[in-house]
């Protein structure tokens, strides 16, 4: 009797410890009735995460975070050990990151599915990753237009000190008597606008006297344009009539004659041909000169006695 019911006691002590074991682990979101699957993480350091964490794959809670402790080489490295009660299947290269999974910045785990046709067992390693948090991504962005801005303000009290520099008192009074000469320079400018406006509006002033020279000298400009055009129109006819006529064919003729005449010279000069000997031969001159000299003679003789030489007879 006494061993049954210490029998008894061990039976509800055990039941009701494993009751506690499921019950925790249900707590925390594992149902050890279902069968899972274990895998372990290595990270430098896990920005924050906690046991129980979820995990997801592509947005869809698969499993927990079930421990959290030091590598055992006392390296410093955290190994995170995390369960999937989906029967899902890990393909190699598959990277689990930790990333902030709200706004507040709860953690949480996801995995990165590699593209191995090869699959993870239970109780594999797989390469972590941990994404920068909301704060950090808000310091990247922020940062370089923080560096910006201060360097926008350096430039704002570099102006600011180049503008209190220049307007000094010195600065303001030059400043004021150059409104002062520019109030002066508009007051004569003013008058001379008046001044050439009654000048422009009097019609015995010089300056009407000026405008009707001036457009006589334009009319007689005009009328010689005219005059100017008719010759140079002139000019164009002559030259396309020029152009219409065989000048150049004109002109080579005629260089060939002067070339024939110049060759015709030559002989002449070097006494070929009978107007060649004729020139240079004296011979034909004394000649001439003889038969002269005779023909006088025989005049003179006839004049002297014509009865000798001319006989008229009548019958």
């Amino acid at each position: 009797m006494k061993h049954s019911t210490e029998l008894k006691v061990g039976i509800i002590m055990t039941v009701s410890i494993a009751l506690f074991i499921w019950l925790y682990n249900y707590m925390k979101g594992l149902n050890l009735l279902k069968p899972i699957s274990t895998y372990y993480v290595v990270y430098n350091q896990i920005n924050g995460l906690h046991e129980s964490n979820p995990v997801y794959i592509n947005g869809y809670k698969v499993g927990l975070v079930d421990d959290i402790g030091f590598a055992p080489d006392e390296s410093g490295r955290i190994v995170v050990k995390f369960t999937m009660e989906q029967p899902f299947n890990l393909p190699e290269g598959s990277v689990a990151q930790i990333y902030s999974s709200d706004i507040m910045g709860s953690q949480a785990l996801r995995i990165l599915l590699g593209k191995s046709s090869e699959y993870l067992h239970s109780g594999d390693t797989l390469p972590g990753s941990v994404e920068g948090s909301l704060q950090d991504q808000v310091s990247a962005q922020v940062l370089p237009i923080k560096a910006k801005a201060e360097e926008l303000m350096a430039s704002f009290d570099s102006v600011l000190a180049v503008i209190q520099v220049t307007f000094n008192e010195n600065f303001r009074d030059n400043f004021n008597n150059s409104f002062e000469d520019i109030r002066l320079s508009v007051k004569h400018l003013k008058n001379t606008s008046y001044t050439v406006d009654t000048l422009l509006t009097n019609e015995n002033g010089q300056f009407s006297t000026t405008m009707n020279n001036m457009e006589q000298i334009s009319f007689l400009l005009k009328k010689d344009l005219i005059k100017l055009n008719y010759v140079l129109d002139n000019l164009s006819e002559i030259s396309d009539s020029l152009t219409r006529s065989d000048i150049k064919s004109t002109i080579t003729h005629l260089n060939e004659t002067l070339a024939g005449t110049s060759a015709l010279m030559a002989k002449i000069n070097k006494g070929e041909g009978s107007l060649g000997k004729l020139t240079t031969n004296d011979s034909l001159y004394q000649g001439i000169l003889h038969l002269t000299h005779r023909l006088d003679t025989l005049v003179n003789k006839i004049t002297e006695n014509p009865k000798k030489y001319i006989r008229i007879k009548v019958f």
